[in-house]
């Protein structure tokens, strides 16, 4: 079966457990977002962001531990588990590319975010060859603003080299790992949004968009988008942004996302009070809010796992099994879900955030 066909599938599946029949059988549900947080470090000054400004050494598992948490999933959850390697930046880890190609042997869906900003191409061709199933490259937009929304110098220029690199060895070594571009839509780049859409037509990539959210690394602040430089300022600009990007996708430029997860944007952009939870967790364009718990699984850099992001860990790599610390977490669906703490009003009206949260 296609790795992609069967990715869908089991995805799709544990999608609709969630909510079938009440949610009667919701903690039969699996992950189908499995991350590793390589690193709470970044190489990169970008405006959306303020992971860079961790400092300091850090302690986490040795690479062996973590292949071992990859084999386990593989029995587990058999060739259908989606992993992804981020960070931070997961490529400042120089042992990231070993695990990537430690879960590509295994027959895993394996992607890999970067942001690109490498002078030594030797490490992204490294990568290239792990032979992950997805290669995502943070940009921003074309040319100058990028780099300005990125923080460093010549950092499209950096970005774009990699890129090119990508695409070098996928060709001359007839590899079939797919080339996604990630753009966050924001005040800066509202003008050219699209410009990305436009680039990615070259040799087989496409571009998935993500509106504007809280910088990640700060203390959760619900009225966060009234004081930050990033929020689009004219509201209506950001929607006619939106519009322009479906236009694009029905034109046939290669924008990942569907048309729901581009139409969710736009209400989000005109009352950010109604959707920013949603938004954060990348379930806007879905009809009812659901408890990231029944489908998150996230490695933190020092072994923490956790299933939300908005509740403590629910166990450690270095003290039990992933398969044990999945089994016997906390049924935050079934109360105290923090969507019923986190959302206002009008997003639980507009999720059905109090018939969702549990399973009642």
């Amino acid at each position: 079966m296609p790795g992609n066909f069967r990715l869908r599938l089991y995805q799709g599946l544990h999608y609709r457990l969630r909510t079938f029949a009440g949610g009667r059988w919701a903690h039969l549900c699996r992950p189908t977002d499995i991350g590793f947080m390589m690193t709470n470090l970044c190489n990169a000054r970008c405006v959306h962001c303020d992971i860079w400004k961790n400092k300091g050494r850090e302690e986490g598992p040795a690479p062996e531990q973590l292949k071992t948490v990859l084999s386990d999933l593989r029995r587990w959850l058999g060739l259908a588990a989606p992993v992804f390697f981020s960070g931070g930046e997961a490529l400042l880890r120089p042992y990231t590319v070993d695990l990537v190609a430690h879960a590509s042997s295994l027959g895993l869906f394996t992607e890999v975010l970067t942001h690109g900003y490498w002078d030594d191409q030797t490490r992204i061709e490294q990568l290239a060859l792990a032979c992950p199933s997805r290669i995502t490259v943070s940009l921003d937009g074309i040319g100058e603003t990028h780099t300005v929304i990125r923080g460093r110098p010549q950092f499209f220029e950096k970005t774009t080299r990699t890129i090119e690199t990508l695409q070098r060895v996928r060709r001359e070594h007839r590899l079939k790992f797919a080339v996604r571009l990630k753009t966050v839509i924001m005040n800066q780049n509202l003008e050219e949004v699209h410009r990305v859409a436009e680039y990615a037509r070259q040799d087989g990539m496409h571009v998935f968009y993500q509106a504007i959210e809280q910088n990640y690394n700060t203390p959760e602040d619900p009225r966060w988008f009234e004081h930050s430089a990033n929020w689009p300022k004219d509201s209506a600009k950001a929607v006619a942004a939106i519009d322009r990007l479906m236009a694009c996708k029905r034109a046939g430029l290669p924008i990942a996302n569907s048309y729901a997860q581009l139409e969710a944007m736009k209400p989000y952009f005109r009352n950010p009070d109604a959707a920013r939870v949603a938004i954060q967790s990348h379930s806007a364009h879905e009809r009812r809010a659901v408890c990231a718990a029944l489908t998150n699984l996230q490695i933190l850099p020092n072994g923490d796992v956790l299933s939300c992001y908005g509740m403590p860990p629910i166990g450690n790599i270095f003290q039990t099994p992933i398969r044990q610390i999945w089994e016997d977490r906390p049924r935050w669906w079934e109360a105290g879900c923090c969507l019923e703490r986190r959302c206002t009003p009008a997003e639980k009206e507009t999720f059905a955030v109090t018939t969702i949260a549990g399973t009642r």
